[in-house]
């Protein structure tokens, strides 16, 4: 053989040399539903070198502290196999996961790879302290506050309290009949919760026998085991309006200025101001509630309904005790109108530090 087909068929050879070339089993392994506190698991991806010089892994890292990796350091011979161990650890990590592991090799095909674990870790059981947090004498609660959000004027809601005995003795739940209001119903089920038992404290709200609007809350007691303690209970009230209602409603319209400047008072002084309306509708206008966040103002609702075409008004005091400097307080008149059920005004003034 001459040298030069010798020489075409080493070029040859080395043309369509694999060299290292690494090759997986898998990419993907999912762990299914682990325990949070179940303790880390552990998956063993190998590869194979398919090509015919050896094979180093690079570097393996991977995008979360919560997974780790190990793996073969040493050479991989041509057709022999290798590993890479991919711990996750499930504490504080609740919920569907998934991770990635970037493999760099000195394959020269491909030599970056990415390797995937997913799966879902279910939540530790939480301690009786930390799913009911409160207490009621030995009676534990889940809460004590109950909010019924937007509730409307005419319409009853209801909400549940969970409860859970964990005491040796029967507990009993009752209501106070002596301190509890028309207006709410608070029914234990079941009012005598053994030991160890879950419960219930059913609380149903009636809007219309409360008869105020805006936010509102108020506490009622109740009995557990003949020891008075109180929830709390939060709503909006607001209504809908028919489109009859509508058609036919009231008006608010100011016949005072909605921005009024109180002028300048001196610390200590009290402004006091009257907010005119005139009810431009069709209806009786009703002044359901006023809206104010400021402490230091006070309102009187002079003229609670107007008939149509007739005026009426609001008294508003503004306390300058404590403040100095420009003032701005806002209240937001709460009406029986459609069309402005609510409307706010604007009060400025300016307090001048007491000498």
């Amino acid at each position: 053989m001459n040298k030069l087909i010798i020489i075409q068929i080493l070029l040859f050879a080395a043309l369509n040399s694999v060299a290292q070339q690494i090759t997986f089993n898998e990419k993907e392994f999912n762990f299914g539903k682990i325990d949070e506190l179940g303790g880390a698991v552990s998956h063993r991806f190998e590869y194979t070198n398919t090509g015919d010089k050896p094979l180093i892994l690079t570097k393996v890292q991977t995008t979360c502290g919560c997974t780790s990796p190990s793996w073969s350091k040493e050479p991989i011979a041509p057709q022999k196999t290798g590993y890479i161990d991919v711990t996750f650890d499930p504490r504080d990590r609740v919920g569907m996961f998934s991770k990635s592991i970037i493999v760099s090799s000195n394959s020269q095909e491909n030599n970056v790879f990415t390797l995937y674990i997913d799966g879902e870790v279910t939540a530790r059981p939480k301690p009786i302290s930390e799913e009911y947090p409160y207490t009621m004498f030995d009676l534990r609660l889940k809460n004590t506050t109950v909010n019924f959000n937007r509730v409307l004027y005419n319409s009853t809601v209801q909400q549940y309290i969970s409860v859970y005995n964990p005491t040796k003795a029967n507990i009993k739940i009752e209501k106070d009949p002596a301190n509890t209001p028309d207006y709410i119903t608070i029914t234990p089920k079941p009012s005598i919760l053994k030991p160890g038992e879950k419960g219930l404290i059913k609380c149903e709200f009636n809007a219309q026998k409360y008869n105020q609007f805006d936010y509102i809350q108020f506490s009622v007691p109740i009995l557990v085991n003949t020891y008075s303690y109180k929830l709390t209970f939060k709503a909006f009230i607001t209504e809908e309006f028919s489109d009859k209602e509508r058609q036919n409603a009231p008006e608010l319209t100011l016949t005072s200025e909605q921005n009024p400047d109180l002028g300048k008072l001196k610390q200590g002084e009290t402004a006091t101001h009257i907010i005119k309306f005139t009810n431009t509708g069709k209806s009786t206008l009703k002044i359901r509630a006023i809206r104010n966040a400021s402490k230091n103002v006070t309102y009187k609702i002079l003229t609670p309904e107007v008939e149509p075409g007739k005026t009426g008004e609001i008294q508003i005091s503004v306390d300058t005790n404590g403040h100095q400097g420009y003032q701005n307080r806002y209240i937001t008149i709460i009406t029986n109108s459609p069309k402005n059920q609510n409307v706010i005004v604007k009060l400025s003034l300016y307090v001048e530090e007491h000498i």
